[in-house]
């Protein structure tokens, strides 16, 4: 028979003995399977598997895992899956996968039924988990780590992800896969879980940074699982390279409190560094000031060289308000030629003052935008806490009146809400 000459080599009758479904697979395709393999699968005879695809025994949600290549399998211990009976019942299932001789095409699947050991629903939800993280392995990373803690095996995608050769992962310690600072740390959780501790870390997803074999590092997700088989504990690590999730999220983060053309704080991240600022002036009994600083001269230029030139200058009106304070303070544009200065821990009210010379000095040096001079100023209006206001609504509005005196008056200059008072009641 045929399937004598392909397997001549192995003793049927030993395969026999098993109480497992044992079946023999050359080019995929079953070659042999022993008598309790036919009755667990509701066959009549061991003849009627012989040259059928063992994927046709096994439940559609679990043939990824044949998708997967049954050199990868090899690799792995016990998989659990369902397969089918030829009535169409399921049954739940592990799998093992074994090359017949280290150098031959056939392999020897190891079949064990379990469904008597499924009894709760806890036990099917760690089964699910685990088939999880197999599917996670094909297009992510995914090492096994041993009670000793380190790595028994890696995929393709795992050494993809970290820089390392097919096969120079297995026999390191998984903290080869973490940055020198976070070693200690992940020895000392692993000790306390081996311990008993900390029962519940299995199972999440965790954030973290791993690190390249060129010593470069990124952000990673991780989600460890356990499997036990008697004594031994065999944990398997997926590992996700979160890097562009992260960036986009920064990119989010930094549109929502940026603005897109500048740079610089937008209105919704001035809100909040007023409120901290104001809270903080108000616990230290200390004073803080806004600046309104409105452009002059600035609808000209988009009007004779375009919104390009006019980009430029707001870009660079940027830059030179950002050189007129320090790193403690804040520089926002809220509008179209609208900024807003915060300057955080004024000693005295004239300090708020020679800020707001220093821009309107700055602001007067013209502006060059591919060989046409373009020339601005600015109208500044001041408030000081507690001077002229107490919350951020007086505050603002005090700096917005004493803006529009200036502008009233002349533009190119700086007023401060306590003179206009002053001058009222005068």
């Amino acid at each position: 028979m045929p399937a004598m000459t392909t397997t001549a080599m192995l003793d049927h009758e030993l395969l026999e003995l098993v109480s497992s479904l044992v079946c023999l697979l050359k080019n995929g395709k079953i070659d042999f399977v022993n008598h309790a393999g036919a009755r667990m699968l509701g066959l009549n005879s061991q003849a009627e598997a012989i040259g059928t695809q063992f994927e046709d025994f096994v439940v559609s949600d679990y043939r990824f895992l044949m998708e997967a290549g049954w050199e990868l399998l090899a690799e792995e211990e016990f998989l659990p899956l369902k397969l089918l009976r030829v009535d169409g019942t399921a049954f739940e299932a592990e799998l093992r996968v074994r090359r017949a001789q280290p150098t031959s095409d056939i392999f020897l699947l190891e079949v064990r039924d379990i469904s008597k050991f499924v009894k709760s629903a806890e036990a099917l939800r760690e089964r699910e988990e685990r088939l999880q993280g197999v599917l996670a392995s094909v297009a992510e990373g995914i090492v096994t780590i041993n009670d000793s803690g380190r790595i028994e095996s890696a995929n393709p995608a795992a050494d993809r992800m970290f820089g390392y050769a097919r096969g120079k992962l297995v026999g390191a310690d998984l903290v080869t896969l973490l940055p020198e600072a976070d070693r200690e740390r992940h020895h000392r959780f692993f000790d306390a879980y081996m311990a008993g501790l900390f029962p519940t870390l299995m199972g999440r997803q965790v954030e973290g940074l791993g690190q390249r074999a060129d010593g470069t590092s990124f952000p990673m997700e991780i989600s460890v699982s356990e499997l036990r088989h008697g004594r031994h504990r065999l944990f398997t690590a997926i590992l996700r390279d979160i890097s562009e999730r992260k960036e986009n999220e920064e990119r989010i983060r930094r549109l929502a409190h940026h603005d897109s053309l500048t740079g610089l704080p937008n209105r919704n991240l001035l809100n909040d560094r007023m409120r901290h600022a104001l809270a903080r002036a108000q616990r230290n009994k200390s004073r803080m000031a806004l600046l309104y600083v409105d452009l002059d001269k600035f609808k000209p230029i988009n009007d004779t060289l375009g919104h390009e030139a006019g980009d430029e200058v707001l870009r660079e009106v940027a830059e030179r308000l950002n050189r007129c304070v320090r790193s403690s303070d804040t520089v926002s544009r809220v509008g179209g030629d609208e900024f807003v200065v915060l300057l955080e821990t004024v000693a005295r009210p004239n300090e708020a003052a020679l800020v707001a010379r220093k821009i309107i000095d700055s602001l007067a040096k013209p502006i060059d935008y591919k060989g046409n001079i373009c020339q601005v100023g600015a109208s500044i209006g001041g408030a000081v806490y507690p001077d002229d206001g107490e919350t951020m609504d007086e505050i603002s509005k005090a700096a917005d009146i004493a803006m529009y005196r200036v502008k009233h008056a002349g533009r190119n200059d700086f007023r401060f809400y306590s003179e206009i008072a002053e001058s009222e009641l005068d």
